[in-house]
């Protein structure tokens, strides 16, 4: 009893530090939320496999009629992404998966070619962006399924020469997924990660336990990402314009493995615990996300200083410090997840709007965390 009241202390006290020390960055997203950009945000701060801090702030509707609480859930988009490599890390850990395994095993007739000569694909791959399939890659979606197919797809690069983010290999990894499991993607989700780690105010489709508690997304009507964004939506998803900003009603995505995800900062965090304390997998399989060869990432748009993929993860070193990553951005929200090992602690942002600076906002806020000095030289 007296070793959990310790703990229980411990983690109490950090926790006051924590508040303390976020003072600035809950008066920016204060001040952002007052002028709806954007109009509701959720973080979520771990020590280890900790939640050490939580906290939602704004309105879920342009009427403000319901506060954002941390149970409120949003589109997480592409943070779907680490769910899907964390269950295909499982099935490689029980052997039913390689990282080798060649994805023709599943599409006899997904041909593809680099420079004039035809190559293969492997799971690993997938998982680290380096196929180099991309989303517009139309022809290979026709060969995923064919009974039958002589033509093939000229690649842009050498797979595992460099690495180039699709949501497109995520999909096919979901196919996969279904292949070996014989379920539902959605359904294996729920059985290996949703239900054992408790993340009760989590699904792919808004069910009648989260849709009276839904945080609805939001497009500014000049910004390139909000044009862009808004050619991407149904009409029917539309709901109505206040001012220049424009309000989503609740959809799902179609495309569950790459960004379908529907959750709250509380079941993030949950997941994210469950992550770093190796529930959701071995100590070896957690080894193989950590550090794994990755994969380099040449993009004259990143303004950070080294930048490669691994399994599922970025891999990011920045203004000196190293870090996991993943972003989800589309219609009507933006957010992001980071790891930071040499100082033990994470961090997950979730906001209902596409066009705000989520790096700036997860830069501010590991800045107030941290001291300066504790600069991680990985």
């Amino acid at each position: 009893m007296k070793k959990i009241s310790i703990l229980i202390l411990t983690i109490t006290l950090l926790s006051v530090k924590l508040s303390a020390n976020i003072t600035d960055f809950e008066q920016f997203v204060s001040k952002e939320i007052e002028d709806k950009t954007p109009p509701s945000a959720s973080f979520a701060i771990l020590k280890g496999s900790k939640v050490v801090y939580t906290k939602s702030m704004g309105y879920n509707d342009a009427n403000m009629t319901q506060e954002t609480n941390t149970s409120s859930v949003y589109h997480v988009f592409s943070l779907t992404k680490i769910l899907t490599a964390v269950v295909v890390m499982q099935l490689v850990e029980e052997g039913k998966l390689s990282l080798d395994t060649s994805v023709k095993k599943f599409f006899p007739y997904l041909n593809l070619k680099y420079d004039g000569k035809f190559v293969d694909i492997t799971i690993l791959n997938l998982l680290n962006h380096s196929s180099g399939i991309g989303d517009r890659s139309d022809e290979v979606r026709e060969m995923l399924f064919a009974d039958n197919n002589d033509s093939f797809v000229e690649l842009p690069y050498l797979p595992g020469s460099e690495a180039k983010y699709s949501s497109a290999e995520y999909i096919i990894l979901g196919k996969i997924i279904e292949m070996v499991t014989d379920k539902e993607f959605g359904e294996v989700v729920k059985e290996r990660i949703l239900n054992p780690v408790g993340m009760s105010r989590s699904d792919f489709t808004y069910n009648e336990t989260i849709a009276d508690n839904q945080v609805y997304g939001t497009i500014p009507f000049f910004s390139l990402i909000g044009t862009v964004m808004r050619f991407m939506i149904d009409d029917s998803s539309k709901d109505f314009y206040e001012g220049c900003t424009l309000w989503l009603k609740s959809f799902d995505i179609k495309w569950k493995p790459a960004g379908g995800l529907i959750s709250s900062i509380d079941d993030m965090a949950k997941f994210l615990s469950a992550y770093n304390s190796n529930q959701l997998f071995s100590t070896k399989t957690k080894a193989l996300f950590d550090s794994n060869e990755t994969v380099p990432v040449h993009s004259w748009l990143s303004s950070q200083d080294e930048v490669s993929f691994g399994i599922g993860w970025y891999h990011i070193r920045d203004k000196g410090r190293f870090f996991y990553q993943h972003q989800g951005v589309g219609p009507g929200f933006r957010t992001i997840m980071r790891i930071y090992p040499k100082l033990d602690t994470s961090i997950i942002i979730l906001t209902s709007q596409t066009s705000i600076d989520i790096d700036d906002w997860a830069d501010r806020l590991i800045e107030e965390i941290v001291d300066e000095k504790n600069i991680d030289n990985k």
